[in-house]
């Protein structure tokens, strides 16, 4: 099976000489997808040049192909052919190491034969007259030397071929994923030894953040440390290439949807009005749509796109020279760590819960943050598994897990009804929340106790609400009817706090929203 793209004028690859495939020189990797660039050589007075074995589902719009001085270009064409069609490109990346893997097997077990060879020659030894403590006493040395040898290298072999099953396995799926290759032809006047910049964007690939954060409840220091992983399953090895990675997404609508005209009139009377069924159009399967669209690409990783929306997009580059495999496994990579400075309190909820929770809270760290998955540390312990999403909040809040050292404590809630009004037209609901806290610590701590308080939606609704002691803070976050109690607690000490709501509205409204 063969396809043909020109980007210019066809012209036949026979003509070509032998094949390049260049080295892969710098990867730039997106939430989805890869740009790859690969430095070609090229020798003075070529007029000719094939670029072969190069993955078969890269965007061919993508490609770009940028001479050095030194290089003109004239058409390029490129070709999509059965894998098997091309000699050079029948192997695939794990193909050196199961062959060095094989080769050691292959010298275990001639070892193993040969102290084969040496035991059968032992059992065959007839000792002269005379000699045969001293002689069968020397083949039963020898002969264990033999056995044992002989069973260290069978454990050997084993090791060995438990290390190639998955690489055998691995490379099988790679060829099976990727049944197809690609070769680029170009047509060029080289005046000197120079280099071809040939790009492509691949989507078998992709990266996604990790974030660690540490707290040192000693000092109250939090730490924020990024990490990346990367995975791709492309068909071709990255090995030893400059790996930067970005938040961008090349995919996304480039674009805004423009207004459309917003225009109002009087409907007809209802009884003119026809209302005509309307037939939903018929939902396609995901599959079927990827059928629809052309031949469903391989499964291989996934990697979720929507955890980058809302932000802006940055690049990030890994130190050094990065190898980054064929086979989907997600390598990481540490981009830095930021130090916080961050307010170390026991926030509580009593509505929720009876508890209360250790919490570093502090401004939003500058930069770009793209949501991923964030793994807390107090003390050096691993305390859980979170995720960081910023979107366009201020503030960033990490727990790191439940403080049993400030002890909550809630009393029922007491509720009262009642009618008041002319005859009784409007009803009363009286709440009551008592709170008390208590610092078990050594130490002296902060503590930020949350109050949900009704709010009216409705001008027949009346909500009287009264503290002891006051809130600190309302409207927390600028959430309404969010109040906040913030104190430090001596050790020992403890705090009792209350809310009470008197709640009026008519006697015959059906009230929503009561918990």
């Amino acid at each position: 099976m063969k396809k043909t793209l020109a980007l210019f004028v066809p012209f036949a690859l026979s003509a070509i000489g032998a094949a390049a495939q260049g080295r892969i020189d710098q990867v730039l990797v997106f939430p989805g997808g890869a740009t790859v660039e690969r430095l070609v050589p090229v020798k003075a007075g070529a007029q000719q040049l094939r670029v072969a074995c190069l993955p078969a589902r890269f965007d061919a719009d993508s490609l770009q192909i940028r001479p050095e001085p030194g290089i003109t270009l004239g058409e390029i064409s490129i070709q999509t052919v059965d894998r098997a069609a091309v000699p050079e490109c029948a192997n695939s990346p794990l193909d050196a190491r199961i062959r060095e893997l094989q080769d050691q097997i292959a010298t275990v077990a001639a070892e193993s034969d040969a102290q084969g060879v040496a035991l059968d020659v032992l059992r065959r030894v007839v000792p002269p007259t005379g000699q045969l403590p001293g002689t069968l006493d020397t083949v039963r040395k020898n002969g264990l030397d033999a056995l044992a040898k002989q069973h260290q290298l069978a454990r050997r072999r084993e090791d060995l071929e438990k290390q190639l099953a998955p690489l055998t396995t691995e490379r099988d799926r790679l060829v099976a994923a990727n049944p197809q290759v690609r070769t680029v032809a170009v047509r060029m006047a080289a005046t000197k030894d120079a280099e071809l910049h040939l790009s492509y964007r691949l989507s078998q690939a992709g990266w996604e953040p990790v974030y660690r954060a540490y707290l040192d409840t000693a000092t109250g220091a939090v730490r924020l440390e990024r990490h990346a992983q990367v995975a791709q399953s492309s068909g071709e090895d990255w090995s030893g290439v400059k790996l930067r990675l970005s938040t961008a997404q090349p995919r996304q609508a480039t674009g805004m949807t423009p207004p459309y005209p917003w225009t109002l009139d009087i409907l007809p009377p209802a009884q003119a009005m026809s209302f005509a069924r309307a037939v939903p159009a018929p939902v396609m399967a995901k599959g079927a749509r990827a059928a629809e669209a052309g031949d469903a690409a391989p499964a291989g990783p996934s990697f979720d796109l929507s955890v980058f929306e809302g932000e802006f997009a940055t690049e990030y580059e890994v130190p050094g020279r990065a190898t980054v495999a064929a086979t989907g496994e997600r390598i990481a990579y540490a981009l830095g760590s930021v130090p916080l400075d961050a307010r170390v309190m026991a926030r509580s909820n009593p509505q929720a819960e009876a508890a209360a929770y250790l919490v570093a809270e502090s401004a939003r760290p500058a930069g770009v943050w793209p949501a991923g998955a964030l793994q807390l540390y107090r003390d050096g312990t691993f305390v859980g598994q979170s995720r960081l999403s910023l979107a366009n909040l201020d503030k960033l809040d990490l727990y790191f897990g439940r403080d049993d050292m400030v002890r909550v404590t809630v009393d029922p809630e007491a509720r009262n009804a009642a009618t008041t009004g002319f005859i009784g037209t409007r009803a009363e609901q009286k709440i009551a929340h008592v709170y008390k806290v208590e610092n078990l610590h050594r130490t002296p701590f902060a503590v930020q106790v949350l109050e949900a308080s009704p709010v009216a939606q409705h001008e027949d609704i009346k909500v009287t609400a009264t503290f002891e002691p006051k809130p600190t803070v309302t409207e927390w976050r600028k959430e309404p009817g969010i109040n906040a109690w913030e104190f430090t607690l001596q050790p020992g000490a403890s705090q009792s706090l209350k809310a009470n709501y008197l709640i009026s509205y008519p006697k015959d409204a059906r009230l929503g929203g009561m918990r």
